[in-house]
C-alpha cells in the first residue's frame, strides 16, 4: 500500500516543474492572449492526466517485472 503511495509522490515532484516548463513554454502565445487564465487551467488539467496516466503505466511495469522476479526465481 505504501509502495505506490511513494512512487507517485516521487514521480509528480520531479516531473511536474518540467512538465509545467515545457507546456507553458510551447504555448505561451495562446496564453498571452488569454485574459481570464481558463486556456491555462485547461492545459494544466490536461498535462496532469497525462502524467498520472504515464505514472500509473509506468508503476503497474514496475510491479509487473517485481512479481515476475518474486515469483519465478
Amino acid at each position: 500500500m505504501w509502495k505506490p503511495l511513494l512512487f507517485f509522490s516521487v514521480w509528480l515532484n520531479l516531473t511536474v516543474p518540467v512538465q509545467l516548463i515545457a507546456v507553458f513554454t510551447i504555448f505561451q502565445s495562446l496564453l498571452a492572449v488569454d485574459k481570464n487564465g481558463i486556456i491555462m487551467l485547461g492545459l494544466l488539467l490536461l498535462s496532469t492526466i497525462a502524467n498520472v496516466y504515464l505514472a500509473t503505466r509506468v508503476w503497474i511495469w514496475i510491479e509487473d517485472k517485481l512479481y515476475k522476479r518474486k515469483t519465478f526465481m
